[in-house]
This record gives C-alpha cells, structure tokens and sequence, in this order.
C-alpha cells in the first residue's frame, strides 16, 4: 500500500545496549509482514515502553490491530502514539492512519481534522479508500461536516444518481453539480460526442394497427395518432431547416412480448433516440434495452418519475408529479408571504405525490402547513363547512351607533340589522312607545381571517373543486388557491368566478397561443389535415421540433446540452430545463386575466426585462 509506513531505524546504539530488543523488534516486525497480526501485536507491545523502541513497537501495535481489525483499539493507540511523541518525525503517517480509522469509524469530524496536516493527493487517496463504500445519509452527514470538499461531493453524487429516479434529492444533486461544476450528463457513462447528417428516432407506441380490414382500433386510438400527426408535421418543417430527422413507428400492441420483437428489428437497432413507450410492460423492455445498448429514451406524455427508475439513459418530456408540486410552492412561497399558514388537499395516489411535494417545499421557505390531508367527496364537504361556519357577534350592547356606523365602513366588515325578538315567543319586542327594538350584530367565520394563508388543492375532481372554490367565494378575507388548469374545463365553474378569486393553476402543457409561430402552425394544419391542431398534435410537434434542434447541436446524446439546466426556449410550449433532473423543470403557473390564461412566470420575466 502506497502509505503503509517505511520506516528506517537509524539509532546509534548506546554501549551496552541489550542485542535481544533489537532482534525482538525484527522478530516482530516479520511477524506483521507474514501476517500474524495477533503475534506481531503482543511482541510490539512488550516493546512499546522501552526508550530506543517505543515510538515505533507503539506504531506497528497499532498496524497489527488494524490489520487484525480492531479498529477501535488501532485508533486508540495511534492517538497514544501522538500525545506520548508529539514532535516524533512521523507524525504526519500516523495522522494518515487516523484519518483512514476514524472514517472505517464513522467518527467524520475526528476523520477530516486528522486530514487537515496531509497533502491534497493523501487526502483524496483516504476519502476515496474509506468514504466511497459509506450509504447515501452517512456520506451526506460526512459532506455536512466538510462541505468543500469536491472529492466527498463527487462519491455523493454519484450515490445519489445509483438511487432509483424517484428517490433521489434531485435539488441537493443540482446544488453539488452548480457548487463544483459537475457535468451531470448520464450517471456512470462517459458519453462521446456523436454527429451525424441524419438521426434516427424509434416513436415506440400503441398504435393497435392490425390491418386496412379492421381499421377500429385505431379509429379509436386517436390521442396516439394524433401524437404522431404532429411528430411527422414537426418533422417536415426541421428538414426546411436543413435538420434531417428519420421517424419509424412501431407498435407496442401494449404488450411486452411485441414490445421484445420490435426490438430485433433491424430498423430498431438504428435509433438514436427512443420516443416512447408509454405503458408499463412495454416500457419495462425498452428501458432495458436503453441502458443496456446506450440509447436515450424520452417518454412524451407520462409525468410518473417512476418510469425512469434507475435508467441513466431515460427521460421524461414533462415534468414529473414531484416537480410540479415544487415549481408551484415556489410561486406560492413568493406570492402569499401575508400569511404563511397553509393547507394542504389531495385526493388520488398521482395527487398525493403532488401534494407531498408541495408540503417539503413549502415548508423550506417558513411556510407552516397547517392540514395536510386526502380528501373525498363528504370530507370535502365537512372542510366547506369548517371555513364557511359563522356565528353572530351583537354590536348594539357593546357600541354606540357612532361606533357601529365606523365599523361598517371597514373594508371587509357587513354590519346586519333586524327586530329583535322574544326567543320563545318569537314576537317583536317593542320599546316603551309601542315601535319594534332593532338590533345591530356581525356574522364572523369560526375559522378566523389570520388563520387562513392559502390552500393548495391536488384534484381533478369537478365536485371537489367546487368545494373549494364555493369556500373562497364565501369568505370576506382573500384566499389564495392553487389548483389545476384541469379545473377551467369544468363547465360548472365560471371564467369570471375564477379570475375574480385570483384562483392559481398548475399548467404543465400549456401552449403559447400568443407566440406568431403558433399562429402559422394552427392555419398550417388547418391547410393541411382540415383542422385545427389538438393537444396532442401540438405535444407531438413540440418534442420532435425541439429533438431535431438537440440532435443537430449536441449530436446523439442531446442529454449533454441540457445538462446545465438552462432554460431553452419553446417554439410552441414554453421551453425545457433539465439540468440534474430527468424531467422537464419548466412548470408554467398560470392565471385568468381578462378571461385569458396568462403564464405568471412568463409575465414576471418581462416586468423584468422592462425594469432592465
């Protein structure tokens, strides 16, 4: 071993000094070469007191414990070694070996301070040898305790990308990679840079084409077809463009045994991207056949993160159920700082994954969730009633009319009037000259205007919506509310309503109606197909187009120009950003203004550009 100690005994023996210590310690020291760690121990100990041997039989004990491994009573002695000889020569190995010791002890701090005294190389060589087999959280505490350390950051990076997709600290791998300049392109692969004059994309997917006879299947199959209408427009206005892109269709049938044979398809083993596919059989064979033969695979419509799992070469085009909840904390976190209580509502599993990301975000930024539960249909109609539920508060026997009259002019504050009446009888009470006693009162929420932030609402549900939004229609104090742009499509809520409450939506696949491109696109299918183009010939043309882009620039492996996480452009969505991740981190969080949906990101970036 490189640090193993040499040392060479150069002592001028004194007169008279005893031959037979001189040949123990030799006898020792063979001993520890031939192994025999326990026997070379005992001998080293009878010499560790002596004056000429001392220094050395202490240190060589210590080795004999390792090599035995007594770590505990290794690191023990080597500390005796330092205070019994602290201006020995050989100070700086024995503060390797406790370095080495402390770290197999997992005694972190004690490790990186015995490191401070050794030479950068030293100190990579001891993090490398003792950290890199350490777990995930006892190389996060040993980066906690040396947080500039690059070559601890470097093992934590790459435990963190062994993880399974969705397990793994996405936004601690995106400060490590930023921290360092780490170019996190594809985990354990060093990816060459391919360019070719032609790329081949495999589109993987059920298209259930049987044969001209029985065309049904694929009449109804629509959203796929349509998919693919748009990859092959996307694809035609690349090659004006002088990007040349091949597209070959194969149909999964939604079977992982088709899904096999496609794969020794001859025109199959010629991709250089995969798009596709989208069930679980069939994506279990192509994600295999992805890592196993390097070739990048981008699902089109899933934002299950579990689809990628520990595949280094899979991505999805949107971005994952996790991402969303975060990108939408961080609106919440800059626009609702009023009141940082919130309450948190989901109602399926894909939901609760939102929501749950959500709650962890939200909660970084000092925002404090107050309720964070599932929901149904009768419990979301109890939570209505806890934040609509009033009671009366009489003014007249507490204020003058003067003081009454003030407070009606509060904003916020409705001062009621009525006769009063006996409560059995139930008949007016008169004053002495005969005319009926009015009383002046309040209604006031039992949930009271301050503990209230916002309400973040994780549903696609029409009812459960409703609910909601009947809740912050109800209440005199402003509510923000988060929900999904799936929300505007219910015909039982209004335009008007939503855009009066201010009522956020979480829009993954929102398209840029405004952009001039789009513009043409729309009046191109129209002239082309006799229609206007649909969600999916618009997400079809939108991942082919920005592919084509990727391919042309970066070549084959189109991973290594998103690896910084910057923003690139939309042509017809509003862009891509992957950095660290494996999905899309572009989350557009939109708002009614004018009846219009309005990207409120988007809108900050020009109040920006405008300020600039």
């Amino acid at each position: 071993m490189r640090f193993l100690l040499s040392l060479t005994l150069s002592l001028a023996l004194a007169v008279g000094y005893c031959q037979s210590m001189q040949a123990e310690y030799l006898e020792a020291k063979r001993q520890l070469s031939l192994g025999n760690y326990s026997t070379a121990k005992f001998a080293f100990q009878n010499l560790s007191q002596d004056n000429t041997f001392g220094a050395y039989a202490s240190f060589y004990y210590a080795l004999s414990a390792y090599k035995n491994d007594e770590l505990k009573l290794a690191y023990d002695m080597w500390r005796q070694v330092q205070i019994n000889y602290p201006t020995w020569d050989q100070n700086r190995e024995v503060n390797y070996w406790l370095a080495k010791t402390a770290f197999e002890l997992k005694r972190f701090t004690e490790g990186f301070r015995y490191l401070e005294g050794l030479s950068q190389d030293t100190k990579q060589l001891v993090i490398q040898q003792t950290l890199d087999s350490l777990n995930y959280e006892e190389l996060k505490k040993a980066y906690e305790l040396n947080p500039e350390s690059e070559e601890l950051a470097s093992i934590l990076v790459s435990s963190i990308q062994e993880m399974p997709y969705s397990e793994r600290d996405k936004d601690f791998l995106g400060q490590l990679s930023e921290k360092f300049d780490f170019e996190i392109v594809s985990e354990g692969v060093n990816l060459p840079e391919i360019k070719k004059d032609k790329y081949s994309i495999a589109v993987v997917l059920p298209f259930m084409f049987e044969s001209l006879e029985n065309p049904q299947p694929v009449l109804q199959n629509s959203i796929i077809w349509n998919l693919y209408l748009g990859m092959e427009k996307a694809q035609k206005d690349l090659k004006k463009k002088n990007i040349d892109i091949e597209l070959f269709p194969f149909d999964t049938k939604k079977s992982g045994d088709a899904t096999s044979r496609l794969t020794r398809n001859r025109n199959f083993e010629k991709a250089d991207v995969i798009v596709g596919p989208l069930y679980s059989e069939p994506n279990g064979v192509i994600s295999n056949y992805s890592a196993d033969k390097k070739i990048s695979m981008i699902n089109p419509l899933s934002s299950n993160s579990e689809i990628i799992g520990d595949n280094p070469f899979s991505y999805l085009f949107k971005p994952s159920y996790e991402t969303q909840g975060k990108v939408a904390a961080k609106y919440a976190s800059q626009n609702f700082t009023g009141n940082r209580k919130a309450f948190v509502f989901y109602e399926t599993l894909r939901d609760s994954l939102v929501a749950r990301s959500y709650q962890e975000e939200i909660e970084k930024d000092s925002f404090f969730v107050v309720r964070f539960e599932q929901m149904t249909n009768e419990s979301a109609q109890q939570v209505q009633k806890d934040f609509t539920q009033k009671y009366e508060v009489r003014l007249d026997n507490k204020h003058t009319m003067e003081e009454i009259d003030s407070i009606g002019l509060i904003p916020g504050r409705i001062v009621k009037y009525r006769s009063l009446r006996g409560k059995n009888s139930g008949k007016l009470i008169l004053d002495e000259e005969g005319n009926p006693i009015t009383e002046y009162y309040e209604e006031r929420f039992r949930v009271k205007e301050d503990s209230i932030g916002h309400i973040f609402v994780a549903t696609s549900s029409n009812l459960l919506a409703n609910n909601f939004i009947s809740l912050a229609e109800v209440r005199n104090d402003t509510i923000g509310v988060i929900g999904y742009r799936s929300w505007l499509e219910f015909p039982t809520i209004s335009y008007n309503q939503l855009e009066r409450l201010g009522i956020a939506f979480i829009s993954p696949s929102l398209f840029n109606k405004s952009n001039e491109f789009y513009e043409e696109l729309e009046q191109s299918f129209i002239e082309t197909a006799g229609r206007e183009p649909g969600e999916y010939h618009l997400i079809g043309y939108e991942l082919i187009y920005q592919l084509g882009y990727l391919l042309k620039k970066h070549g084959k492996y189109f991973q290594k120009g998103l690896s910084s996480g910057e923003k690139i452009d939309g042509k017809i969505m509003y862009g891509l950003s992957y950095g660290a991740y494996h999905d899309n981190q572009v989350v557009p969080i939109t708002k009614l203004e004018d009846l219009k949906l309005v990207n409120q990101e988007y809108k900050t970036e020009e109040v920006e550009s405008e300020k600039n």
